[in-house]
């Protein structure tokens, strides 16, 4: 199922010029045109499931034992992009780059905005950074086709011409062990806790990614996914109990924040 692509070195899908005009953070945290099209609670739900990706990279590095060259939550970045390019079609992939992009700039906004300088000294990348990577890697997985997507979304056009093959890395690096998921096949490996009337729209999209997941792949070992109220907007995976878990108050943060 997982696909390799060509290396394409220094491929840009529009001429420079396109992206001159393009600035990001001249306005953090305005939607797109294309963003503004959805419901905050639709953008929301895409921002959320780029989370879960990125924590079911960390549930990969752990139960899989994967090497790591590298700050592990860049790494978890990359694998989340990775899976928004392979596991969805080109519309509903591009919503949710841009739902995860309009994370990261909307966070940045509000951490310029208390007028401290970013934060390096944590596990995480500033969220420019985080910004950049999401950006460059999807424009990277298909340029001919997202030039205007990069162009909009500020992509300059130095680190574009790098994005390709960046992403070729990235698909290279995880493709092999994900390769290992998808022989196995359809399994339950993934199993949901949470939620499950039907009620909670986010609890119910979680619940369906888990289905799909389990559908076409089998993970080394059960793990657990839930939605549940953690006394902060966040999202995390525990390897005490291999389970994930993603916060309401990280749900209503994403809403505010797409409203």
């Amino acid at each position: 199922m997982y696909r390799y692509l060509v290396p394409l070195l220094c491929t840009l899908a529009l001429p420079l010029t396109a992206y001159a005009q393009a600035d990001p953070w001249a306005d953090l945290g305005t939607p797109t045109p294309e963003a503004a099209d959805t419901d905050a609670q639709t953008q929301a739900q895409d921002m959320i499931l780029t989370v879960f990706y990125h924590e079911l990279g960390h549930a990969l590095i752990d139960t899989m034992q994967l090497p790591v060259l590298g700050l592990e939550e860049d790494a978890a970045d990359v694998l989340s992009v990775v899976l928004i390019n392979e596991l969805w079609d080109a519309a509903s992939a591009e919503a949710k780059l841009r739902a995860a992009a309009g994370f990261w700039a909307t966070s940045a906004a509000e951490w310029e905005a208390t007028g401290e300088a970013p934060y390096y000294g944590g596990v995480h990348s500033p969220d420019q950074r985080r910004y950049y990577t999401y950006v460059c890697l999807f424009y990277g997985a298909d340029p001919d086709a997202r030039g205007e997507l990069a162009a909009d979304l500020g992509l300059d056009p130095d680190r574009a011409a790098s994005c390709p093959h960046e992403f070729d890395l990235a698909a290279g690096s995880w493709g092999a062990f994900l390769d290992e998921l998808y022989e196995k096949g359809a399994g339950g490996s993934i199993t949901w806790i949470g939620d499950d009337s039907g009620k909670d729209p986010f609890a119910q999209m979680l619940m369906d990614e888990v289905d799909y997941l389990n559908s076409v792949l089998t993970l080394p070992q059960p793990l657990t996914v839930t939605l549940d109220r953690c006394d902060e907007p966040n999202a995390y995976y525990d390897p005490s109990v291999v389970g994930v878990t993603m916060c309401t108050e990280l749900v209503e943060y994403a809403v505010s924040a797409a409203d």
